[in-house]
């Protein structure tokens, strides 16, 4: 229709031909970047030479949104600034959008403090208004969001969730705004995970379940999908995980099956259009007719080529997400495994430094027998009697030997431990960090006493004291709490 208004118009009306090209860049801003520009540079220059100038805020609002979208900021703010001196000064919400440009430009170039100042002003803009209309109060709560946004850049939680959750609770009031939710879900998420907010993050994905079936872009409830889907596997929810991939499949489907109609519904729009053209040759010159049929054809080309590309990008990101899905489940059954492994491994260690210490505590018995009939017999080989306790000893520091290597055995394991419970309680000794190490093991006051060569009270002793300096109470198990601390 836009295009046969400007074809009959034929640039008689300078009115009509910049609303059709201001029109027509709208329709191709996301189809096709270099057509909407093409459009909207015609419209501004036949704007700009117009006395009523009707048109001409818009369009520089539109071409800076367009340098906006192609991450060139600089000419972005300029063509903002232009629609700023452009507006009337009774369009507040549209003096207020100019300066959340602003604020946007600002943020994406690091300028935070800038954007925010931007932001505010804006929203006090707003704010003047007396009775505000629907439009000036959900702009004023995007502005709130954005607000959220750049402290959440600059690492100020606290105020970041103060401003994203106004902006959240004000969405939830009115079902026409659920799009909106899945837009600053992504931020909220994480924010929660960095501040290890774990049940604002399930009252979060609760409301993103509810307002699922309330949305009817498809686009925004894959969205909405992806952040479930992420958020049950940071929580090793399988189930879940499970449920939101079939899920996003059957999005996805549904998805391509409506491009497809939207194509097909285009592609027949165009070609009727283009017999149409092809049948009124009494309305222009057959020169003019193939022109614009050809550029029909472009077009239609343009659009048949964008949509075919979107349909192999979704496959595509449908096949990695599969990918990715059993990658992770592959993962996560190897790291069973090897958990499992582990467990055995550290189950036989102790086992066998148990039995090293019982055999310790026969040798020792059979050596202080040996010192005992030495004392009471007098006529006893004083050579053979002394090889016997040599071997005695020997066997002793073998199995101290063992016992040792079996504690440093693990070595980065142990480090890693003792590392992490002194930084967690510095002021804890040398011996009191390395007998946590026994205790760890959960070997008893007389094993320890045996590889410490100190008594089974003194350990006793040293275990009261670690449990008073590290605040434990008489009732808690310091075995049980030294092997939580990973």
């Amino acid at each position: 229709m836009i295009y046969e208004l400007l074809r009959i118009n034929n640039d008689e009306y300078d009115y009509i031909t910049t609303a059709c090209n201001f029109n027509l860049a709208l329709e191709f801003e996301q189809a096709s970047p270099k057509l909407c520009l093409q459009f909207l540079d015609a419209a501004i220059k036949i704007e700009e030479k117009s006395k009523k100038k009707t048109f001409l805020p818009h369009l520089y609002h539109m071409k800076g949104r367009w340098y906006f979208d192609h991450k060139n900021y600089y000419l972005a703010k300029l063509y903002f600034e232009k629609a700023l001196k452009s507006f009337s000064k009774k369009d507040t919400l549209y003096i207020a959008s100019m300066y959340n440009n602003f604020a946007l430009c600002d943020m994406n170039m690091g300028k935070l403090d800038s954007s925010i100042k931007q932001s505010e002003y804006a929203a006090e803009i707003l704010d003047r208004e007396a009775n505000p209309n629907d439009e000036n109060v959900f702009f004023r709560y995007v502005l709130t969001g954005n607000i959220g946004t750049c402290y959440f850049r600059k690492k100020d939680y606290k105020n970041a969730e103060k401003f994203l959750t106004e902006e959240l609770n004000f969405y939830r009031k009115n079902d026409k705004y659920v799009v909106n939710i899945v837009r600053n879900a992504g931020e909220l998420f994480s924010l929660y995970q960095i501040t290890s907010q774990k049940d604002k993050e399930k009252q979060l994905a609760d409301i993103l379940i509810t307002v699922i079936p309330k949305m009817k872009d498809l686009n925004y409830k894959i969205k909405a999908c992806e952040f479930l889907q992420a958020y049950y596997d940071r929580n090793d929810d399988l189930k879940n995980v499970r449920f939101y991939s079939f899920k996003l499949l059957d999005l996805n489907k549904s998805f391509r099956i409506e491009t497809v109609k939207d194509l097909d519904d285009i592609s027949d729009i165009l070609n009727g259009y283009i017999i149409k053209n092809i049948n009124q040759e009494y309305d222009y010159k057959i020169a003019d007719q193939r022109k614009k049929s050809a550029l029909m054809i472009v077009l239609s080309s343009i659009i048949i080529v964008f949509f075919i590309r979107a349909i192999f990008r979704i496959r595509k990101r449908n096949k990695e997400e599969r990918y990715l899905l059993e990658s992770q489940n592959t993962l996560l059954e190897n790291n069973k495994e090897d958990l499992e492994k582990d467990i055995e491994l550290q189950k036989g260690k102790i086992k066998n430094l148990h039995l090293n210490l019982n055999l310790k505590i026969e040798t020792e018995k059979a050596f202080l027998e040996n010192l005992k009939k030495m004392k009471k017999s007098k006529n006893i080989n004083a050579e053979e009697a002394v090889k016997d306790l040599f071997f005695k000893i020997n066997n002793l520091l073998q199995i101290d030997q063992k016992n040792n290597e079996f504690v440093g055995e693990s070595s980065e394991e142990t480090k890693q431990f003792m590392q992490n419970i002194s930084e967690r309680f510095p002021f804890l000794t040398e011996p009191e960090l390395k007998l946590c190490v026994y205790f760890r093991l959960n070997l008893s006051s007389k094993e320890v006493s045996l590889l410490e060569n100190i008594t089974p009270g003194s350990v006793r002793v040293y275990k009261t004291r670690i449990k008073y300096k590290i605040g434990l109470n008489k009732e808690t198990d310091l075995n049980f709490f030294l092997n939580s601390i990973k």
